[in-house]
């Protein structure tokens, strides 16, 4: 590509090999981009740590993020919820909720989508207390959502359980009953 004067996006190029399941051959662009500088650090991380959970790869992508930090690279929001949603899609609850209060105590908030999805991944795997447990540690550390906000979302995204709610929530979600007439 070089040779014919197109530049590959090197964030789709590192992007598309990860989801190809090419992981470690991204490692090389993840590289060269790093020491090149052309693209800010954080938005090259957060790419690789992307692909490593999307090839369900959670331990690599943990290390990459760690590694992220003690190379002096400050996540952003979006790198901690791209961590945090691939940990819940892979059932690393314990690391996902680890990485909110982390984001949290680095003055970031989850949006919503993220949010729910640690809520929604407790009350699938470890039930409705559990859930609670982690909302009510996030709102020690000052989180809080909108309670309209929070139902617009609810209802647009879902279904969502009925313990996802009631952990949100606070009280069961009351199912409107559809008629046939």
């Amino acid at each position: 590509m070089k040779e014919t004067g197109l530049v590959p996006n090197a964030v789709a190029m590192l992007d598309g090999l990860c989801k190809d399941g090419l992981v470690q051959d991204a490692m090389k662009p993840f590289g060269l981009m790093r020491e090149k500088g052309t693209i800010p650090e954080v938005v090259v991380y957060t790419a690789v740590v992307e692909g490593f959970c999307k090839a369900h790869k959670f331990d690599d992508a943990i290390r990459i993020f760690k590694k992220m930090q003690s190379n002096g690279v400050v996540p952003n929001a979006f790198s901690y919820q791209v961590l945090i949603r691939g940990l819940c899609s892979g059932k690393r609850l314990d690391d996902a909720c680890a990485f909110t209060i982390g984001m949290l105590d680095a003055g970031h908030s989850p949006n919503l989508a993220t949010f729910t999805g640690l809520v929604d991944g407790y009350c699938r795997e470890r039930g409705g207390e559990d859930a609670r447990k982690v909302f009510d540690e996030m709102r020690v550390k000052e989180f809080f959502v909108e309670e309209k906000q929070m139902r617009e979302y609810l209802d647009k995204n879902g279904p969502f359980l009925p313990l996802v709610w009631e952990a949100i929530l606070g009280k069961k979600k009351a199912w409107k009953k559809s008629s046939p007439f």
